[in-house]
């Protein structure tokens, strides 16, 4: 006589009561999840949300330290700030700084990268040591260069002097023809080394079957970086580029402990002109309408690099 195997229930069956068995209905669990997530849900809600309906408030009244009941003027700052020829000085500011910034980051980034994927000794050493621009905080970075940047006892006025590049010594951070540009190197030294650090992670993973098959096609040197290793690591470039714009359009220490945004404005970005409008100047209403108006701007970055990791499936 042949014997039925028997099913075995599992566990979860086995704990669901006598009438959820016979009628195959399932436990609801929805309220789970949210239950979870609700500290981050509360965490930022505090952090992102609050401040961001705050400043939105605070952007369409006449909000400052010395008017303690603020009178709502809708979006008179918006037009205040759209006319402003400093608005637009900012926001030129902001453009050459960033594009500047994140253009020779990729450079200098992608170049040294390429170097230290090479078979040399001391190697390991370097890569170690490449990285402390990047981790050094920034204060410090931009007190350094500053030093260096003195007219008087700043080694690069000395080594150019000495070498007869210039006959006499430049007041860098001093003057509107050569502030930004000073500012901008200092910000490429320290940043650069994070692009390094991804592009050379990046081209670990490009295939040596594939460099040595470019060769044999006669692709070597800048052309097999052209068409075989450029391609390759295309989505990480990409996310670099895009990673770096966001945090070099929201650097504010570096600047403004180098300069304060001057001479006459002239290296003021919009985290530097907001904190000067919020504390220096007491415009707290204007200094929202910044604000916003700049995140409006480094949204559509934001949204780029989203869109950048989905397509890459980054974020499943």
């Amino acid at each position: 006589m042949e014997t039925k195997p028997v099913k075995q229930q599992s566990v979860l069956a086995q704990m669901l009561p006598h009438s959820a068995r016979q009628t195959g209905q399932r436990p609801s669990f929805s309220m789970l999840p949210y239950f979870f997530i609700l500290p981050t849900l509360i965490l930022i809600g505090l952090v992102v949300v609050y401040p961001l309906v705050e400043a939105a408030f605070l952007s369409l009244t006449d909000a400052s330290f010395v008017n303690p009941v603020p009178q709502f003027v809708a979006l008179k700052n918006f037009v205040n700030i759209l006319s402003s020829d400093t608005f637009w000085q900012v926001f030129g500011n902001t453009l050459v700084w960033t594009v500047s910034v994140v253009v020779f980051q990729f450079i200098v980034g992608l170049l040294t990268a390429l170097l230290l994927n090479q078979n040399y000794r001391g190697r390991a050493l370097t890569r170690a040591l490449i990285i402390l621009p990047w981790v050094t905080p920034g204060v410090i970075v931009a007190l350094l260069w500053r030093m260096m940047y003195e007219p008087q006892l700043g080694i690069i006025n000395g080594v150019l002097v000495r070498l007869g590049v210039m006959h006499q010594v430049i007041p860098w951070l001093a003057q509107i023809s050569t502030a930004m540009p000073a500012v901008v190197v200092a910000s490429i030294w320290k940043g650069s080394p994070f692009s390094t650090v991804m592009y050379l992670a990046a081209l670990q993973g490009v295939s040596k079957e594939i460099l040595d098959a470019a060769k044999i096609d006669g692709a070597a040197g800048f052309n097999q970086l052209r068409y075989v290793i450029i391609p390759t690591i295309a989505p990480v470039i990409r996310i670099t580029v895009l990673l770096t714009t966001v945090w070099t359009a929201n650097y504010f220490d570096l600047i403004y402990v180098m300069t304060s945004g001057g001479p006459l404005d002239h290296t003021h970005i919009f985290p530097t002109y907001i904190y000067e409008l919020a504390f220096a100047r007491a415009k707290t209403g204007m200094a929202a309408a910044y604000g916003l108006t700049a995140a409006a701007v480094l949204l559509m970055f934001s949204l780029l690099y989203i869109r950048e990791l989905n397509s890459r499936k980054a974020l499943d």
